[in-house]
């Protein structure tokens, strides 16, 4: 049984108001149409999933009956046999996409020269998007979605529409998973990617000092701090 109350992020004793009110914050957060189109099916399943909760809290009578006759904390964690199915489906394909990223990084010149590298790339890619598209409330989304970003830079591609795309595919992760394990890898990546694919310097500028500033005393400060050297030396030898 569905928990609505965890769905809506909200206290099983949340007023009326409350519950309206997050409803409202969360479906701006969640509309299909501010997401990118490799997040655009999970969205609309989350989407649907949190105006399915609404209309049973949003209505007193709706929201009595839920509560006498299904709600509880134990239940609603009971396990799902089809959810366990997808889960095991999703780390299927998340496994075989570490398998061929892990492949792709065996930089042989003869594996560039004919291709091979750029096959295992596009074969790692696939699966994490398989991930994002058929299985988006996966437990192994988020982990997917760091290394489809990963395979994306790899490519050896340079078309503007294709650079846009790596660039929203950044922002929509760090923007879905701020807290993610991931989110300081993701960030040095994408200053990287600014660096050396785009070549937009004042970003690479504005970014490095964000993070040098936020993780001071850290690994990726010091990392920052390096990289922000090497971005001022090319803009002095422009």
């Amino acid at each position: 049984m569905k928990d609505y109350y965890k769905i809506l992020e909200v206290h099983p004793e949340a007023s009326e108001e409350v519950i309206r009110k997050t409803y409202r914050t969360l479906a701006l957060r969640y509309h299909p149409d501010k997401r990118i189109r490799s997040r655009k099916r999970w969205a609309e399943e989350k989407f649907k999933e949190l105006s399915e909760a609404y209309q049973i809290l949003s209505d007193p009578v709706r929201r009595r009956a839920y509560d006498r006759n299904g709600y509880s904390e134990q239940r609603a964690k009971q396990p799902d046999t089809v959810s366990a199915r997808a889960e095991e489906e999703a780390y299927f394909y998340y496994r075989m996409g570490l398998e061929h990223y892990k492949n792709a990084q065996k930089k042989a010149g003869w594996r560039i020269l004919l291709g091979v590298v750029e096959s295992d790339l596009r074969k790692a890619q696939d699966d994490f998007r398989t991930v994002l598209d058929d299985y988006p409330n996966s437990k192994y989304v988020e982990d997917a979605h760091f290394h489809y970003i990963c395979t994306l830079i790899e490519r050896y591609e340079y078309t503007q529409e294709f650079l846009q795309e790596i660039e929203e595919e950044f922002a929509a992760f760090l923007d879905e998973f701020p807290r993610s394990k991931w989110a300081q890898k993701a960030k040095i990546r994408f200053v990287k990617f600014c660096l050396f694919r785009k070549r937009d310097h004042s970003k690479v500028n504005e970014l490095l000092t964000e993070i040098a500033q936020l993780h001071r005393d850290t690994g990726l400060s010091q990392e920052a701090e390096v990289l922000l050297e090497y971005a001022q030396e090319l803009n002095r030898s422009v």
